[in-house]
Order: structure tokens, then C-alpha cells, then sequence
């Protein structure tokens, strides 16, 4: 008896020891460094003419494939593609099809992807071996899923973007997944992202400062090979299939595989930065928040569009300070009867009056799908676009990716665009009351839902911080 109950309490003790090992590296948050600091303060976001790169909005899943089997096809030397989630679903093999097909002509291809997709969605998977397989692929998993390591388990590759050679990109906030890619789901998230068209070379563009970004994740030592060591029947025939799929792609999306103007697709901009977090997988110095903060900064009127609000105090006393220097701040986020993370939904309604204390003016959508942009337009000429939420996890834990664009005509499409989804939100006056824009349509919540937001109301309040 006495022997099971010891044996109980060290199971339990070692748990404990487990759950913190995987938390307390990241419950204290880091401050940034002077030298980062400095060099924020340092950096030109905006230019007083033209520059070399022009840019295309993409704000349609359908778009937002044929632009990338497009990429695919125009490669001549080299495809970088890194994603967070990967799905070996119709859009995951669209993409894996049009990949295999580029190493065949004897493109290059390197593929990075977060370990938590790595282990759920790849790990023993016939089409990501069939992938792997060819000499001309190459496959990473960034922090691969290992239970010894349990203080990096938090830490994740956020970073959503395709390369093409030293002329064209995209990034956004899109996974390669039917959810973001296509039209093979009826429930999908609405995102947004960019894509970047080099018109000249010029050494200071933004797509050299992705490329050294990207190289300098693959040469991490938590960036491990994702191998094939050996092709069976169930790879070959994968292998076929995606080599039949394909050719069935060429039909499916003819303008794919057209030639295109981009001087036609594309607008002007006068400067691209690219935004970056830490990459190394530990807890992180928050980068991409200081820097955002630092450009609402040098404005006046600044709206955010993000799927989910998850602050801590860091987060609630800059918000407090911007506001405080008569920074108009707007933020507009899922409503929670319409948005696809619960965590953050059940979140937002524990913290909204923290929220709403900080002075800004906070819009709850309620589109036809359930918004996962991450974005920020800065009075008329500044646009960010990219993979940040603004919650902890994206601001100390995850790497993340933003664009800070100078282009007043981008800024006006996305204005039109944030403008009109205003309509569509409610949002909470000075004295507690609801307003209600023209097109809001309320959608009750069933009663599971409700039962689970009571539920995760009570479970996100010591965990907030890694949702």
C-alpha cells in the first residue's frame, strides 16, 4: 500500500517538474536590448521616392494559390517555402505537385516547417517522403517535437511565406492547408498577404532581407532534416500521384500557368522592411512588438486588424502610453460568436475591460468567415502586413514575420477595405453601450458554444500567456 502511494506521489511530483519545465522559462517577459532598440530608432520605414519593389494585395483564397502554383511554374533556380502548418490535404498536395514538378526541371527546393506540424501532419506520411525524396528537395522541421526538451516545446515557427529565385515572394498569415488555400472547404478564414515583386536588382531590397532571414533559420541547429530513407510502394504511388495531380493542376487553374504582367498586378511602393522576431527557440525579446509599437509611434492614426487579442501587462502599458499621447488606435478583431480560436474568444471576454481601459476603440467583426489577418495601416502611408497576433505567444515565444510597407496607394485599398469591415462590427461606447455598424447581422451563440466558453473562461486564466 504504502509502496503504490510513493509510486503515486512521484508520478505526480515528476508532472509538476514536466509542466514546469515546459512553462517557467517563459512566464518572466524579457525586455528588449538597447542595441535592438537602437537600431529600430535607426531605420528609415519610409522613402521620399519610388523603390525597386512593387507589391500585389491578395485577399482571396483562391488568389492566394494560383499566385503561389504561378511562383512555382516561373522558377528558374530556387523555392524557399516556409509554413507553420502543412497538410497533406487537396491544397497541401496542390502545393507538394507543383514543387515536385519544379525539382524534376531541376529547380532547387527547400521546404521548412514548424515541428508541431512536423509531428502531427508529417511524420510518416507517404507524400511529404515522396517529397523528401527527390535530390533536388530539401526538408526542415524547425524545433522538432522532443519530450526530453520540454523548455522548448512553447517556442514555434510562425513564418508564412514563399520565395521564387531573386525576384518574387509572398507573405502573409496563410498555412498551407485547404483552411487558407483554394476553394475545397466551405468553412474557411479569411487572411491576407502580399505579394513582392522585385523590378530591378537592388542589394537593399526586401527580398535579400527575407532570403538572409530564411538562411539564417535553416542553419539553426533546432532545424532538423526531414528525411526519405527508403522508397516503398506507398511512397511510389504517392510519388505518382502527385506527378498526376500535376497535370490535372494545368487544367484546374489555366491562369496559373499563363504568363503574367505583374507591372499590371502590382502597385508602386517607395519602401519594404521586413519585421522579424528572434528565431532561436527559446523565450524571445519581443522584437516585432517594440518595433510596431515604435512606428504607431511616429504616427497619429493607427488601426489593427487581428484574429485575436491576448495581452499582457507589457502589452496593456504600451497600448496605455500610445493612447496617452493622443495616439488614435482602432482594433478590430473576431467577434466571438464568429471566431475560430476559442481560446482567444474566451480570453477577450475575461480581459475586455483591460482592454478597453487602454484607450482604444475596439471593433468586433462578424463577417461570413472568421477573419485571420494580421495587419496595421498607419495614418495614410504605412502598412504592415504578415503572421503576428497580437497575443503573448506571437510577441515571446513564436518567430513571426511582418512587412512594414510605404505605399500610400496600398494603404488606401486595405482603408477601403478595414472601413467597410467596420460596418460590419459593434463596437462599445463610453458608457458600456454597444453600437452597432449598418451591416452587423448578430449571431446567437449555440449552447455548446456558450458551455464551452464558460468553461474555457476558467481554464485560459492561468495559461493565457501560451495559448
Amino acid at each position: 500500500m504504502f509502496k503504490k502511494r510513493y509510486i503515486k506521489w512521484v508520478l505526480l511530483a515528476f508532472i509538476l517538474v514536466y509542466i514546469g519545465a515546459a512553462t517557467i522559462p517563459y512566464i518572466p517577459h524579457k525586455e528588449v536590448n538597447e542595441t535592438y532598440k537602437t537600431s529600430i530608432q535607426q531605420t528609415a520605414f519610409y522613402a521620399d521616392k519610388t523603390g525597386t519593389e512593387r507589391v500585389d494585395y491578395i485577399d482571396d483564397n483562391t488568389d492566394a494559390l494560383l499566385y503561389r502554383l504561378h511562383m512555382i511554374e516561373e522558377a528558374q533556380n530556387e523555392i524557399i517555402l516556409s509554413t507553420f502548418d502543412f497538410n497533406a490535404d487537396d491544397a497541401g498536395k496542390d502545393m507538394m505537385a507543383a514543387l515536385l514538378h519544379a525539382a524534376q526541371r531541376n529547380v532547387k527546393v527547400k521546404v521548412i516547417v514548424d515541428g508541431i506540424s512536423g509531428f502531427l501532419d508529417m511524420r510518416g506520411n507517404s507524400f511529404f517522403k515522396a517529397l523528401a525524396s527527390h535530390e533536388n528537395i530539401e526538408v526542415k522541421v524547425y524545433n522538432s517535437i522532443n519530450l526530453l526538451t520540454p523548455w522548448k516545446l512553447q517556442a514555434r515557427l510562425h513564418d508564412k511565406y514563399v520565395i521564387v529565385d531573386d525576384k518574387m515572394y509572398v507573405l502573409g498569415g496563410r498555412n498551407t492547408m485547404n483552411l487558407f488555400l483554394g476553394e475545397y472547404m466551405e468553412e474557411k478564414n479569411i487572411d491576407r498577404e502580399l505579394f513582392v515583386y522585385e523590378t530591378q536588382e537592388n542589394k537593399n531590397a526586401s527580398i535579400h532581407q527575407l532570403k538572409d532571414y530564411f538562411n539564417s533559420v535553416w542553419n539553426l541547429s533546432d532545424s532538423k532534416q526531414y528525411t526519405c530513407e527508403k522508397i516503398n510502394k506507398k511512397i511510389e504511388e504517392s510519388m505518382h500521384q502527385l506527378e498526376e495531380r500535376y497535370k490535372k493542376l494545368q487544367k484546374q487553374y489555366p491562369d496559373a500557368y499563363k504568363k503574367w504582367n505583374y507591372e499590371q498586378k502590382t502597385i508602386e511602393t517607395d519602401k519594404i522592411t521586413l519585421l522579424s522576431n528572434p528565431i532561436e527557440a527559446e523565450n524571445k525579446e519581443p522584437y516585432m512588438w517594440y518595433a510596431i509599437t515604435q512606428l504607431i509611434k511616429q504616427g497619429n492614426d493607427t488601426t489593427i486588424v487581428t484574429p485575436y487579442i491576448i495581452c499582457g501587462k507589457e502589452m496593456y502599458r504600451d497600448l496605455t502610453n500610445l493612447t496617452k499621447q493622443k495616439k488614435k488606435i482602432d482594433i478590430i478583431t473576431n467577434d466571438v460568436a464568429s471566431g475560430a480560436n476559442p481560446w482567444g474568444c474566451s480570453d477577450y471576454l475575461n480581459q475586455k475591460k483591460k482592454i478597453w481601459n487602454t484607450g482604444v476603440q475596439v471593433y468586433e467583426y462578424m463577417g461570413e468567415h472568421s477573419s485571420h489577418t494580421k495587419a496595421l495601416l498607419i495614418d495614410d502611408e504605412m502598412n504592415l502586413v504578415g503572421s503576428y497576433n497580437m497575443d503573448m505567444r506571437s510577441t515571446y515565444q513564436d518567430t513571426e514575420l511582418m512587412l512594414a510597407v510605404d505605399s500610400k496607394e496600398l494603404n488606401k485599398q486595405m482603408r477601403q477595405e478595414v472601413e467597410e469591415n467596420k460596418t460590419y462590427s459593434k463596437t462599445m461606447g463610453k458608457d458600456g453601450e454597444y453600437f452597432y455598424g449598418k451591416n452587423y447581422v448578430p449571431k446567437e451563440l449555440g449552447i455548446g458554444k456558450k458551455i464551452m466558453y464558460s468553461i474555457f473562461r476558467i481554464i485560459t486564466v492561468p495559461i493565457r500567456g501560451f495559448l
